[in-house]
């Protein structure tokens, strides 16, 4: 749901990730908190979330018609006409903690993005970003949009907790993988167009996004 900045952390993610691979195996750690716990930050998070909405939401502005007419290609005209843009370098903020940052970190074994590093994050349909944003960076974001939309806050926030109990890794969220993934064709190819909301159903159907 984030789109990171290159920081330490992510590039220590990537480099486990790259030693799955080569090796066939994951590394695992042992579960941080129970399903119980889990389902509080899940909830805890939610609210969060739309709370965070109510309040960038005055702030934000539409996709330029530039913009738009360069990403129609890949989202719906609803998503693209619905979408808020927040600059938080206009504002002085920076983009907030979420509840279970805190928890995660102090186990001392997950691998998280910093928000003070990271370039944006969605709260339901605003996009916010702590910097003036790349056409990628917002195309990334958008895809979590595209996300969140189909699927449900609560669901995705789920998997991320999930994922990050189990393996203490964000960068191998499947919301994550698949963003990151549609990013880089994007980026790759402009020209080569395709369906974000036709790949997101796609994932929903092959339940890959169910995968620990």
């Amino acid at each position: 749901m984030i789109h990171p900045l290159h920081t330490p952390r992510l590039k220590q993610a990537l480099v486990y990730r790259i030693i799955e691979v080569l090796l066939g195996a994951s590394i695992v750690e042992s579960a941080k908190f129970s399903s119980g716990e889990l389902a509080a930050m899940v909830a805890e998070t939610a609210s969060c979330w739309k709370q965070q909405r109510e309040k960038f939401l005055p702030h934000g502005i539409p996709l330029s018609n530039a913009q738009q007419n360069q990403l129609k290609p890949f989202f719906t005209a609803e998503l693209l006409d619905q979408v808020r843009i927040v600059k938080l370098s206009q504002t002085g903020e920076s983009i907030p903690y979420p509840p279970f940052y805190e928890k995660f970190l102090a186990t001392g074994s997950s691998l998280i993005p910093d928000p003070a590093h990271m370039t944006g994050m969605p709260f339901i349909d605003v996009a916010v970003f702590n910097d003036e944003p790349t056409p990628r960076a917002i195309f990334h974001t958008l895809v979590h949009i595209t996300q969140l939309a189909l699927i449900g806050p609560e669901r995705v926030l789920e998997a991320y907790l999930r994922t990050l109990n189990g393996q203490g890794l964000w960068a191998v969220v499947p919301f994550e993988e698949q963003a990151y993934q549609l990013d880089a064709q994007y980026t790759g190819n402009p020209a080569d167009c395709f369906s974000v909301e036709e790949e997101v159903r796609e994932w929903l159907r092959s339940r890959r996004y169910d995968k620990e």
